[in-house]
């Protein structure tokens, strides 16, 4: 009996509840412009012989938008980067950003968190040579909104791989991580 009781009070607290929203819409602006100065990278895996793990400094830049017309949703963007000192040599990158932006305010709007999963996919080049190749990679940013439309980013992974075409090495395979600062407008 006391079953069939909790379970019809279950069952009316159920059906009562109002609906719930699976995602918060962020209070920010849809266009913004970012960058990670304090980054780097490891240059992990390649086909030139040598030491396999070496450090560099890998500054990069975004500026994208937003299709929801806030700070959330499916967003594309340009991103270049750099990377140097590089093992072999210095090399840029531009590329076309994607991804998905998840965004959870907290304080009345006040603050606001986000979570980024992106992918990137375009040219590198080296600068010593004008050498050209393709590369992509995949990671994940978490952004704060500490003040108005100003937040701080944190980048804890970005896998990346590319191929050049005359250079050693000629594929390669890195991970990238930084911190830095935005702006949304």
């Amino acid at each position: 009996m006391r079953k069939g009781i909790l379970l019809g009070a279950m069952l009316a607290g159920l059906f009562a509840a109002a609906p719930a929203h699976a995602l918060d819409e962020s209070t920010r602006r849809p266009f913004y412009v970012q960058g990670t100065i304090g980054s780097f990278g490891i240059w992990g895996w390649s086909t030139a012989p040598g030491p396999g793990v070496v450090g560099y400094w890998h500054p990069d830049f975004d500026f994208g938008y937003h299709f929801s017309g806030r700070h959330d949703g499916v967003e594309i963007g340009i991103h270049q980067g750099f990377y140097t000192p590089h093992r072999f040599y210095d090399v840029g990158e531009t590329a076309i950003r994607g991804g998905y932006d998840v965004a959870f305010p907290f304080r009345n709007g006040r603050f606001e968190l986000t979570i980024a999963p992106f992918a990137t996919f375009g040219l590198d080049y080296i600068f010593t040579n004008l050498q050209a190749g393709v590369r992509w990679s995949v990671g994940i940013e978490a952004k704060l909104f500490f003040f108005h439309e100003l937040y701080l980013l944190v980048r804890p992974v970005e896998l990346s791989m590319g191929e050049f075409v005359n250079v050693q090495p000629n594929v390669y395979f890195n991970m990238n991580a930084g911190i830095g600062a935005g702006v949304s407008f």
